[in-house]
């Protein structure tokens, strides 16, 4: 089990057989996932986890706007919503044979900005061969509200110039350079900074890490409408008070996200999944 003897908010372990979870309280942060002890997901050792700033690593929750995606955005400049920089309440725990389960939930919906009516809730599942964290948005008021999200998921690699990514195919829309539109390379390695939404509403969808044509990582996608690969590369890293210069080598961001102006109609639901083998 990967440890965090430097946190100093609540830390909730999840174990069954010799696969871990370790859940931050603040942002209901995926830490690390284990399985047969082998670690999943990146934190960079930097990483503040005494509630200072947003974690960098494991799988950070934007929720109810991902990124840049809400209208005043320049004046607030709340990069990937409300949730991820507050403490979340642990609501259940539920413990089986073959699965342990937590549900979580945020701690204050009083923000000016948090729109009338809508929750979320967290449900992270550990199993004996996978991880499945579901993101649930419930809009409990009598109007339309628009929603982006993403599991910001930071998936271990060995060496990031070794790695090719499976699973994604077409366009994508390129972040680093305004917006263009270009198309998914074949294979997909990663040879510099890299921020790219690849539309896509094949549900479920599957993405596989592979390090020199070894499987590392299983990635499952379910309830979304594209997909977010990230990397900072050097320069970005460098910007970085909470990670390493060379830490970019260790990760590659593959996150389940809600981008394309998806709206939550009145009483209605919808959730988010990510499940990692």
């Amino acid at each position: 089990m990967t440890t965090f003897s430097h946190a100093t908010v609540p830390i909730v372990h999840l174990t069954l057989g010799d696969n871990t979870c370790a859940v931050s309280l603040f942002g209901g942060h995926v830490l690390s996932y284990c399985r047969a002890g082998v670690e999943k997901l990146f934190v960079s050792r930097r990483a503040k986890l005494d509630g200072s700033r947003p974690i960098r690593g494991g799988i950070p929750i934007c929720w109810p706007w991902f990124g840049q995606l809400h209208p005043d955005i320049n004046e607030h400049k709340l990069a990937h919503g409300l949730v991820r920089q507050q403490l979340w309440q642990l609501d259940a725990k539920v413990t089986r044979l073959d699965y342990v389960s937590i549900t979580l939930s945020p701690c204050d919906i009083s923000h000016s900005l948090w729109p009338h009516g809508l929750t979320c809730q967290l449900i992270i599942t550990l199993t004996k061969s996978h991880l499945n964290v579901a993101l649930h948005s419930n809009n409990q008021s009598h109007q339309t509200h628009p929603l982006s999200c993403a599991l910001h998921s930071y998936c271990q690699v060995n060496d990031i110039q070794t790695t090719t990514i499976n699973g994604i195919t077409g366009e994508y829309i390129d972040n680093t350079h305004q917006n263009k539109i270009d198309l998914t390379p074949q294979p997909y390695e990663i040879t510099t900074e890299i921020d790219r939404i690849h539309p896509n509403k094949d549900n479920p969808l599957q993405t596989n890490i592979y390090d020199n044509h070894e499987l590392m990582s299983t990635l499952t996608h379910t309830g979304h409408d594209s997909i977010v690969v990230w990397n900072p590369w050097i320069e970005k890293s460098q910007s970085f008070v909470d990670m390493a210069e060379d830490e970019y080598k260790e990760m590659i961001c593959i996150e389940t996200a809600l981008t394309q102006q998806f709206d939550l109609a009145p009483q209605s639901r919808h959730c988010l999944v990510q499940t990692i083998t």
